[in-house]
């Protein structure tokens, strides 16, 4: 009876330490506020910084060259403009859900996180590219340059063959919407989401940062956007990535130590001259 007794207890210290672990993973909706303040906080906010200051540079002197360029030559084609701009559009939302809830399937707390870093990231840049949309306005290229051409988004989005044609006045939105691009910095943010929490994977940089520089070339190819604004979103993007995934990591680390430590089983050998067994004690 003592021995199975003792079985018993072990079972259970080894059930509680496992679940433990179980509850290390770190959800989407958690620190959303340390993620936000994170990317606006030094050095990271410099990236910010950067892609604001380098817009008027390139409106004046590389946006309309650049455009000029893809429109005119076409040297990558529609068919990899639409490509660049679906894959832009699915990505940011199917592989961080997909990471988050393999890992939570499979009982995996570290991957679940990752996916959650990355889920938080492409929420948190949604809601500032968007702010800033809205306070910019900034009109779009025309399709290959030609005020007649019409494309799907016609009465939604504003064309324009001036880069400088901004419209700062929330108040009197003119469908503008194209600075800085959506689809560059939500890639950007998952591909520095994941890099900032798995900074010994160097391959998810090697892998993930040239088709994130695709879909923003793909987007100037189909006249979507400006130069400018891929630079602006890549740069916005990356330095939320980066703080989120970064801060996920440091908190995922602290649950794991916590957890380890709070699991700990300590077992001793009882012996008497009537009887012998096991002491299992721990902390839970």
């Amino acid at each position: 009876m003592r021995c199975a007794a003792i079985t018993a207890l072990v079972a259970v210290a080894c059930m509680r330490a496992a679940c433990a672990y179980a509850q290390d993973v770190v959800h989407p909706w958690q620190g959303v506020g340390a993620g936000i303040v994170g990317s606006f906080t030094w050095p990271t906010v410099s990236w910010h910084a950067a892609a604001v200051v380098s817009t008027p540079p390139l409106v004046l002197i590389a946006d309309r060259p650049v455009q000029q360029v893809f429109q005119q030559d076409n040297p990558l084609g529609q068919s990899f403009a639409r490509v660049a701009l679906g894959v832009g559009w699915v990505t940011p939302v199917v592989i961080p859900l997909g990471i988050y809830l393999g890992g939570l399937a499979t009982d995996v707390p570290e991957l679940a996180t990752a996916g959650a870093a990355a889920v938080q990231a492409a929420a948190v840049q949604a809601l500032i590219v968007t702010t800033l949309k809205w306070l910019t306005d900034r009109a779009g290229p025309f399709p290959d340059g030609d005020p007649t051409r019409t494309r799907w988004s016609k009465g939604l989005l504003r064309d324009s063959n001036d880069p400088k044609a901004f419209n700062f006045n929330p108040f009197d939105l003119a469908g503008g919407l194209r600075w800085p691009s959506g689809h560059v910095a939500s890639n950007v943010a998952l591909v520095s989401a994941l890099v900032g929490f798995y900074p010994d994977e160097p391959w998810i940089a090697i892998v993930g940062y040239p088709l994130a520089l695709a879909i923003g070339v793909g987007v100037i190819e189909g006249d979507y956007h400006w130069l400018s604004d891929v630079i602006a979103g890549a740069l916005m993007g990356h330095a939320i990535g980066w703080a989120i995934g970064r801060y996920f990591r440091a908190r995922y680390d602290r649950g794991e130590r916590a957890a380890k430590a709070s699991a700990e089983i300590n077992v001793t050998p009882l012996l008497s001259q009537q009887s012998m067994g096991l002491s299992a004690f721990g902390r839970f």
